[in-house]
């Protein structure tokens, strides 16, 4: 996830954005619609920047991790979760997962508006399948294609995605070892007159092979 300078400098005015805690919220629901979340869950978020998202989600699941490449993200995230009084469960760590080892195993990883940002989507996503339980859940939460870039148009110097095809998306998240990958509609933004579509993508890690010992 590149750009982490200007990350810093617009955290603490981040959760700010018009429609920005409607779409977390409907994000969240549609997360807990599709993930069968439990108490004793591990969750892991990815670019979880303010931990909005995790905030919401926190009373599902046992304990969450927000990562963030952003160490001002990280700071204004550390502060709400306190604020929230969600210090015991919940903890934000500066990390990007394409590039950095994080310690720990999870039974449920998401995240919300963060891999449009993300340069090597198919290493992020093998390193999320290495992070995961056998069988753990994988929720993304993203932009629908937006080939004319429009998402993003008042941001010139943006050099990540412009949304992603469900279909190709499908393909790498396959490839990176997930099984049972399908997307459903998570909500839609309104950006400068024009609407555009959030999906919610649901995958398992598929159980690793072991070989049987000899003989048997």
């Amino acid at each position: 996830m590149p750009q982490h300078t200007r990350f810093d400098d617009e955290a603490a005015a981040w959760d700010d954005e018009p429609g920005h805690e409607e779409r977390q919220l409907a994000v969240a629901r549609a997360i807990e619609q599709a993930a069968d979340l439990r108490s004793e869950m591990r969750a892991l978020d990815i670019g979880g920047g303010t931990g909005r998202l995790s905030i919401l989600l926190a009373d599902r699941v046992a304990s969450v991790v927000v990562t963030d490449p952003s160490a001002g993200m990280v700071q204004v995230a550390a502060q709400r979760i306190a604020a929230a009084g969600l210090g015991d469960r919940v903890r934000a760590v500066q990390a990007d997962l394409t590039t950095d080892r994080i310690d720990g195993s999870y039974d449920v990883v998401w995240s919300s508006m963060a891999l449009h940002h993300v340069h090597d989507v198919d290493g992020l996503l093998r390193s999320v399948a290495g992070l995961l339980v056998d069988g753990g859940r994988l929720a993304i939460a993203d932009l629908d294609a937006d080939p004319d870039g429009a998402f993003h148009a008042a941001k010139p110097d943006f050099d990540g995605h412009h949304g992603f095809d469900r279909q190709r998306l499908a393909e790498q998240v396959a490839g990176a070892g997930f099984v049972d990958v399908h997307f459903s509609d998570a909500t839609t933004v309104v950006k400068a007159g024009r609407e555009f579509g959030l999906f919610l993508c649901m995958a398992a890690k598929a159980p690793v092979r072991r070989s049987s010992p000899r003989g048997q």
